[in-house]
């Protein structure tokens, strides 16, 4: 087997993972995601051992941008779950502030502050 064809045997194999990470991004299946990557690592640990003298690569140039394409795809759905999260947090974090509770009697009391968590630290 040439150089070329084990370069386009682990781009495959990158695109796959890839493909695999953009549907656990879409399902918000967190608990798959330290496998895939790590997975991606030693793909490309293994691909960065190529020199570009090796391989032909105008043969890679389809694989390559599709493999750009989806690590891009990727990249914006977990910068968008990062943003949705910052948002659910900051949301939280003013609840937890405001101090608009009830008392028993139905009157507004604003002497107890209202909080998220029970618990202290």
């Amino acid at each position: 087997m040439s150089k070329t064809e084990e370069v386009l045997t682990y781009l495959s194999q990158l695109k796959e993972v890839l493909e695999r990470e953009k549907s656990v991004l879409i399902e918000n299946d967190a608990e798959k995601l330290p496998g895939i990557i790590q997975e991606k690592e030693d793909l490309m640990i293994t691909l960065s051992k190529f020199s570009e003298d090796d391989v032909e690569v105008d043969k890679l140039s389809v694989l390559s941008r599709e493999v750009k394409a989806l690590q891009e795809t990727n990249l914006m759905l977990t910068e968008q779950s990062i943003r949705y999260t910052e948002t659910m947090l900051e949301h939280i974090k003013k609840a937890a502030k405001q101090n608009n509770t009830y008392s028993k009697k139905g009157t507004f009391d604003d002497t107890k502050k209202s909080t998220l968590f029970d618990q202290s630290l």
